[in-house]
């Protein structure tokens, strides 16, 4: 079976994305990762998996179904917690309960990377029968996405997971432990006003703007062109 979790912070003001301060204010900031996250949510319910899950690192005890469709949360996910202190003990966990079965395949995904699409999450799971280990390169250094075929619980232990080299260590560890890995497309995970700078950038001069809550949020702050009729203004 295939399952799909997304990583997810709750959106309140002044604790999510607060590497985009001073660039943005503390509410603009919690604006733009909702809009990520509904984004996320939607590529993840694209993904083809058979069951698909949100995984809180801190949703509150009274996040009931109208706080959760707020954010763009319905009931073809079931909310879940984190669990472990550091995110490699919290990946650990949730792979455990996600890959049951020899048959089963599990992608994580976080809520960083407006680029990532349910055609890039089902490259992910066609990756995983026939590597053990799908990776999703952002391009800061870290990973948007990591998929396994198997529990593998040593590849997420020592790893600096703050540091730029996430990945690097990661592709290293999977080495050393002999698996077979797969590298999705790099995209870029949108943490600091650097990464955002880049992504508006990328969108400004692509063929065509994304239809994505991201975008849409970024135009109501005067960051990107508004659309007229489908094209950029």
């Amino acid at each position: 079976m295939r399952r799909i979790a997304v990583f997810a912070r709750w959106p309140d003001p002044g604790k999510v994305k607060t590497r985009l301060s001073p660039a943005l204010s503390a509410p603009v900031a919690c604006d733009l990762y909702r809009a990520m996250l509904e984004d996320a949510l939607a590529a993840a319910a694209a993904s083809g998996a058979a069951e698909r899950f949100v995984y809180w690192a801190d949703a509150p005890g009274d996040a009931g179904a109208p706080r959760i469709a707020a954010v763009g949360m319905d009931d073809r996910f079931e909310p879940r917690r984190q669990l472990g202190q550091d995110l490699g003990a919290r990946l650990e966990r949730a792979f455990a309960g996600l890959l049951r079965e020899p048959e089963d395949r599990a992608v994580i995904m976080g809520a960083d990377c407006p680029a990532l699409d349910g055609a890039i999450l089902r490259g992910a799971f066609d990756a995983l029968e026939r590597h053990d280990l799908a990776l999703g390169p952002a391009r800061n250094g870290g990973c948007y996405l990591i998929g396994l075929a198997r529990t593998v619980p040593d590849l997420f232990r020592g790893i600096p997971w703050s540091a730029a080299r996430v990945l690097d260590e990661t592709v290293e560890r999977a080495r050393a432990i002999g698996l077979t890995t797969f590298h999705l497309p790099a995209l870029e995970d949108l943490d600091t006003p650097e990464d955002l700078v880049r992504w508006i950038r990328r969108v400004v001069l692509g063929p065509e703007p994304p239809a994505l809550r991201t975008a849409d949020s970024l135009r109501e702050m005067g960051l990107l062109p508004r659309r007229t009729g489908g094209v950029p203004g």
